[in-house]
């Protein structure tokens, strides 16, 4: 004996709504969080290495900028070096790794002292770059 419906037809569009949902939902997912990647906000030209790092998507940000006192900023924000350990102490009960990005013009002397702040504070230091050219 075969069985059969009394219910009425139901329109295609009723199934692709809940598709294009889905859609919509991954697309402004993704959209979103490709926002995540670390950056500082100061632009600097990072000197080149084929090394990489991981592990340090959460880290502090320190960045040295070119120029003859090579100003310093903590996580977009300028500051001196008392005030750096200052901010690097006062943040030492979160994530205690720092990115130093530091632009190639950027005096050698200043980005190994900011360096040894974060060091002496117990930081785990990394030292951003790019990959060279092709």
């Amino acid at each position: 004996m075969k069985l059969e419906s009394n219910l009425p037809k139901q329109s295609p569009w009723l199934y692709t709504a809940p598709l294009l949902n889905t859609i919509l939902l991954l697309l402004v997912y993704f959209l979103f969080s490709s926002g995540f990647v670390v950056q500082s906000g100061i632009t600097v030209e990072h000197p080149r290495s084929n090394s990489r790092l991981t592990g340090f998507d959460r880290a502090h940000i320190i960045t040295v900028a070119a120029g003859a006192d090579g100003p310093v900023y903590f996580d977009g924000v300028r500051t001196s070096g008392a005030e750096l350990h200052e901010k690097l102490k006062a943040h030492r009960e979160g994530e205690r790794r720092a990115i130093i990005h530091a632009d190639r013009q950027a005096p050698h002397g200043r980005v190994i002292e900011v360096g040894n702040i974060a060091l002496d504070l117990g930081y785990e230091v990394a030292y951003s770059t790019v990959p060279p050219k092709s």
